[in-house]
């Protein structure tokens, strides 16, 4: 028997007439008239190769072979029925669930902290598991679902995922607290005369930002160390004489040790987001979560 060669239909009427052992009460349940149910029936018997429900002084009773599928046929109705029906929605409180993000140090800084915080209070049979961002693989990771949700930069998106929108980010400058060769305000001169610390991610364009802002102005930054992570560049500057341009809630986040400027240049911001696969775009569990992010990227920078 070739399954492609089945109406499920028939499954359904089985079900009825072993449930009922009666075609016209089994044409009842079905909605069909008793002719309708006799030639299923009939089909039934041709395709199973047996008489499956037999005439007798009590009624219809059912053959060996009839009672042999009364269990499977009941079991596989229910798990078609699971799969057609629309899913339950993700209960947080009771769930038992991973998730595994993928994020630079910079984004795991401004909402890791927050989300497990959320997630000890209203979701503690949640799991995370976090991984470092490669621009040039998270597409892939998240179509074959090493990766379920990408935060980052959204110009960083490839195209034919989907984008959420959390925050929008500024750029600013930092230097250390008594920094000697800074008074009240950053000029240009000041800025371009001292030595920088670049965040050079691959694939991320953040370093270009800078430079570019300047090369329209005509003029060049000092760069004398570039670094692969924004975690590093907060206690660098602070204990040396160099400066930095920082995502500003991470900047903020060092507001003891660093001192804060608006950079002397317009140097774009960018919007951080929520990026992901389609294959994750109905499931209730990925939605919650989309949902948890936005609602906790609301809190400014402090």
């Amino acid at each position: 028997m070739d399954i492609r060669n089945v109406d499920l239909n028939l499954l359904v009427a089985l079900d009825a007439l072993l449930a009922e052992r009666s075609v016209s009460r089994a044409a009842l349940r079905l909605r069909l008239s008793q002719p309708a149910a006799s030639a299923l029936l009939a089909r039934l018997r041709l395709l199973f190769g047996d008489p499956l429900l037999l005439r007798s002084a009590r009624g219809m009773l059912p053959t060996p072979r009839a009672l042999e599928l009364l269990g499977p046929v009941r079991q596989v109705l229910d798990e078609i029925d699971a799969i057609v029906q629309p899913r339950a929605a993700f209960d947080a409180a009771t769930a038992v669930h991973t998730f595994t993000l993928s994020a630079s140090d910079y984004v795991e800084y401004t909402l890791l902290p927050k989300l497990v915080d959320y997630l000890e209070h209203k979701a503690p049979g949640v799991r995370l598991i976090v991984r470092p961002l490669d621009l040039q693989s998270v597409a892939r990771q998240m179509e074959s679902g090493e990766v379920d949700l990408c935060i980052t930069g959204l110009q960083n998106a490839a195209a034919g995922l989907h984008v959420r929108p959390l925050y929008t980010e500024r750029i600013v400058s930092v230097v250390r607290r008594n920094h000697p060769g800074i008074g009240a305000r950053l000029t240009l001169d000041k800025f371009c005369s001292l030595e920088h610390i670049q965040v050079s991610v691959r694939g991320s364009g953040y370093t270009a930002r800078v430079d570019e802002a300047l090369t329209a102005l005509g003029r060049k930054r000092r760069a004398r160390l570039a670094v692969p992570h924004y975690l590093l560049v907060p206690e660098i500057v602070a204990r040396s004489d160099m400066i930095s341009s920082l995502p500003e809630r991470l900047a903020r986040g060092y507001a003891n040790k660093l001192r804060i400027f608006e950079p002397p240049l317009d140097i774009p911001g960018f919007t951080v987001g929520e990026v992901w696969h389609e294959r994750n775009e109905r499931d209730p569990a990925q939605q919650w979560l989309r949902d948890v992010l936005v609602e906790l990227a609301q809190e400014p920078p402090k």
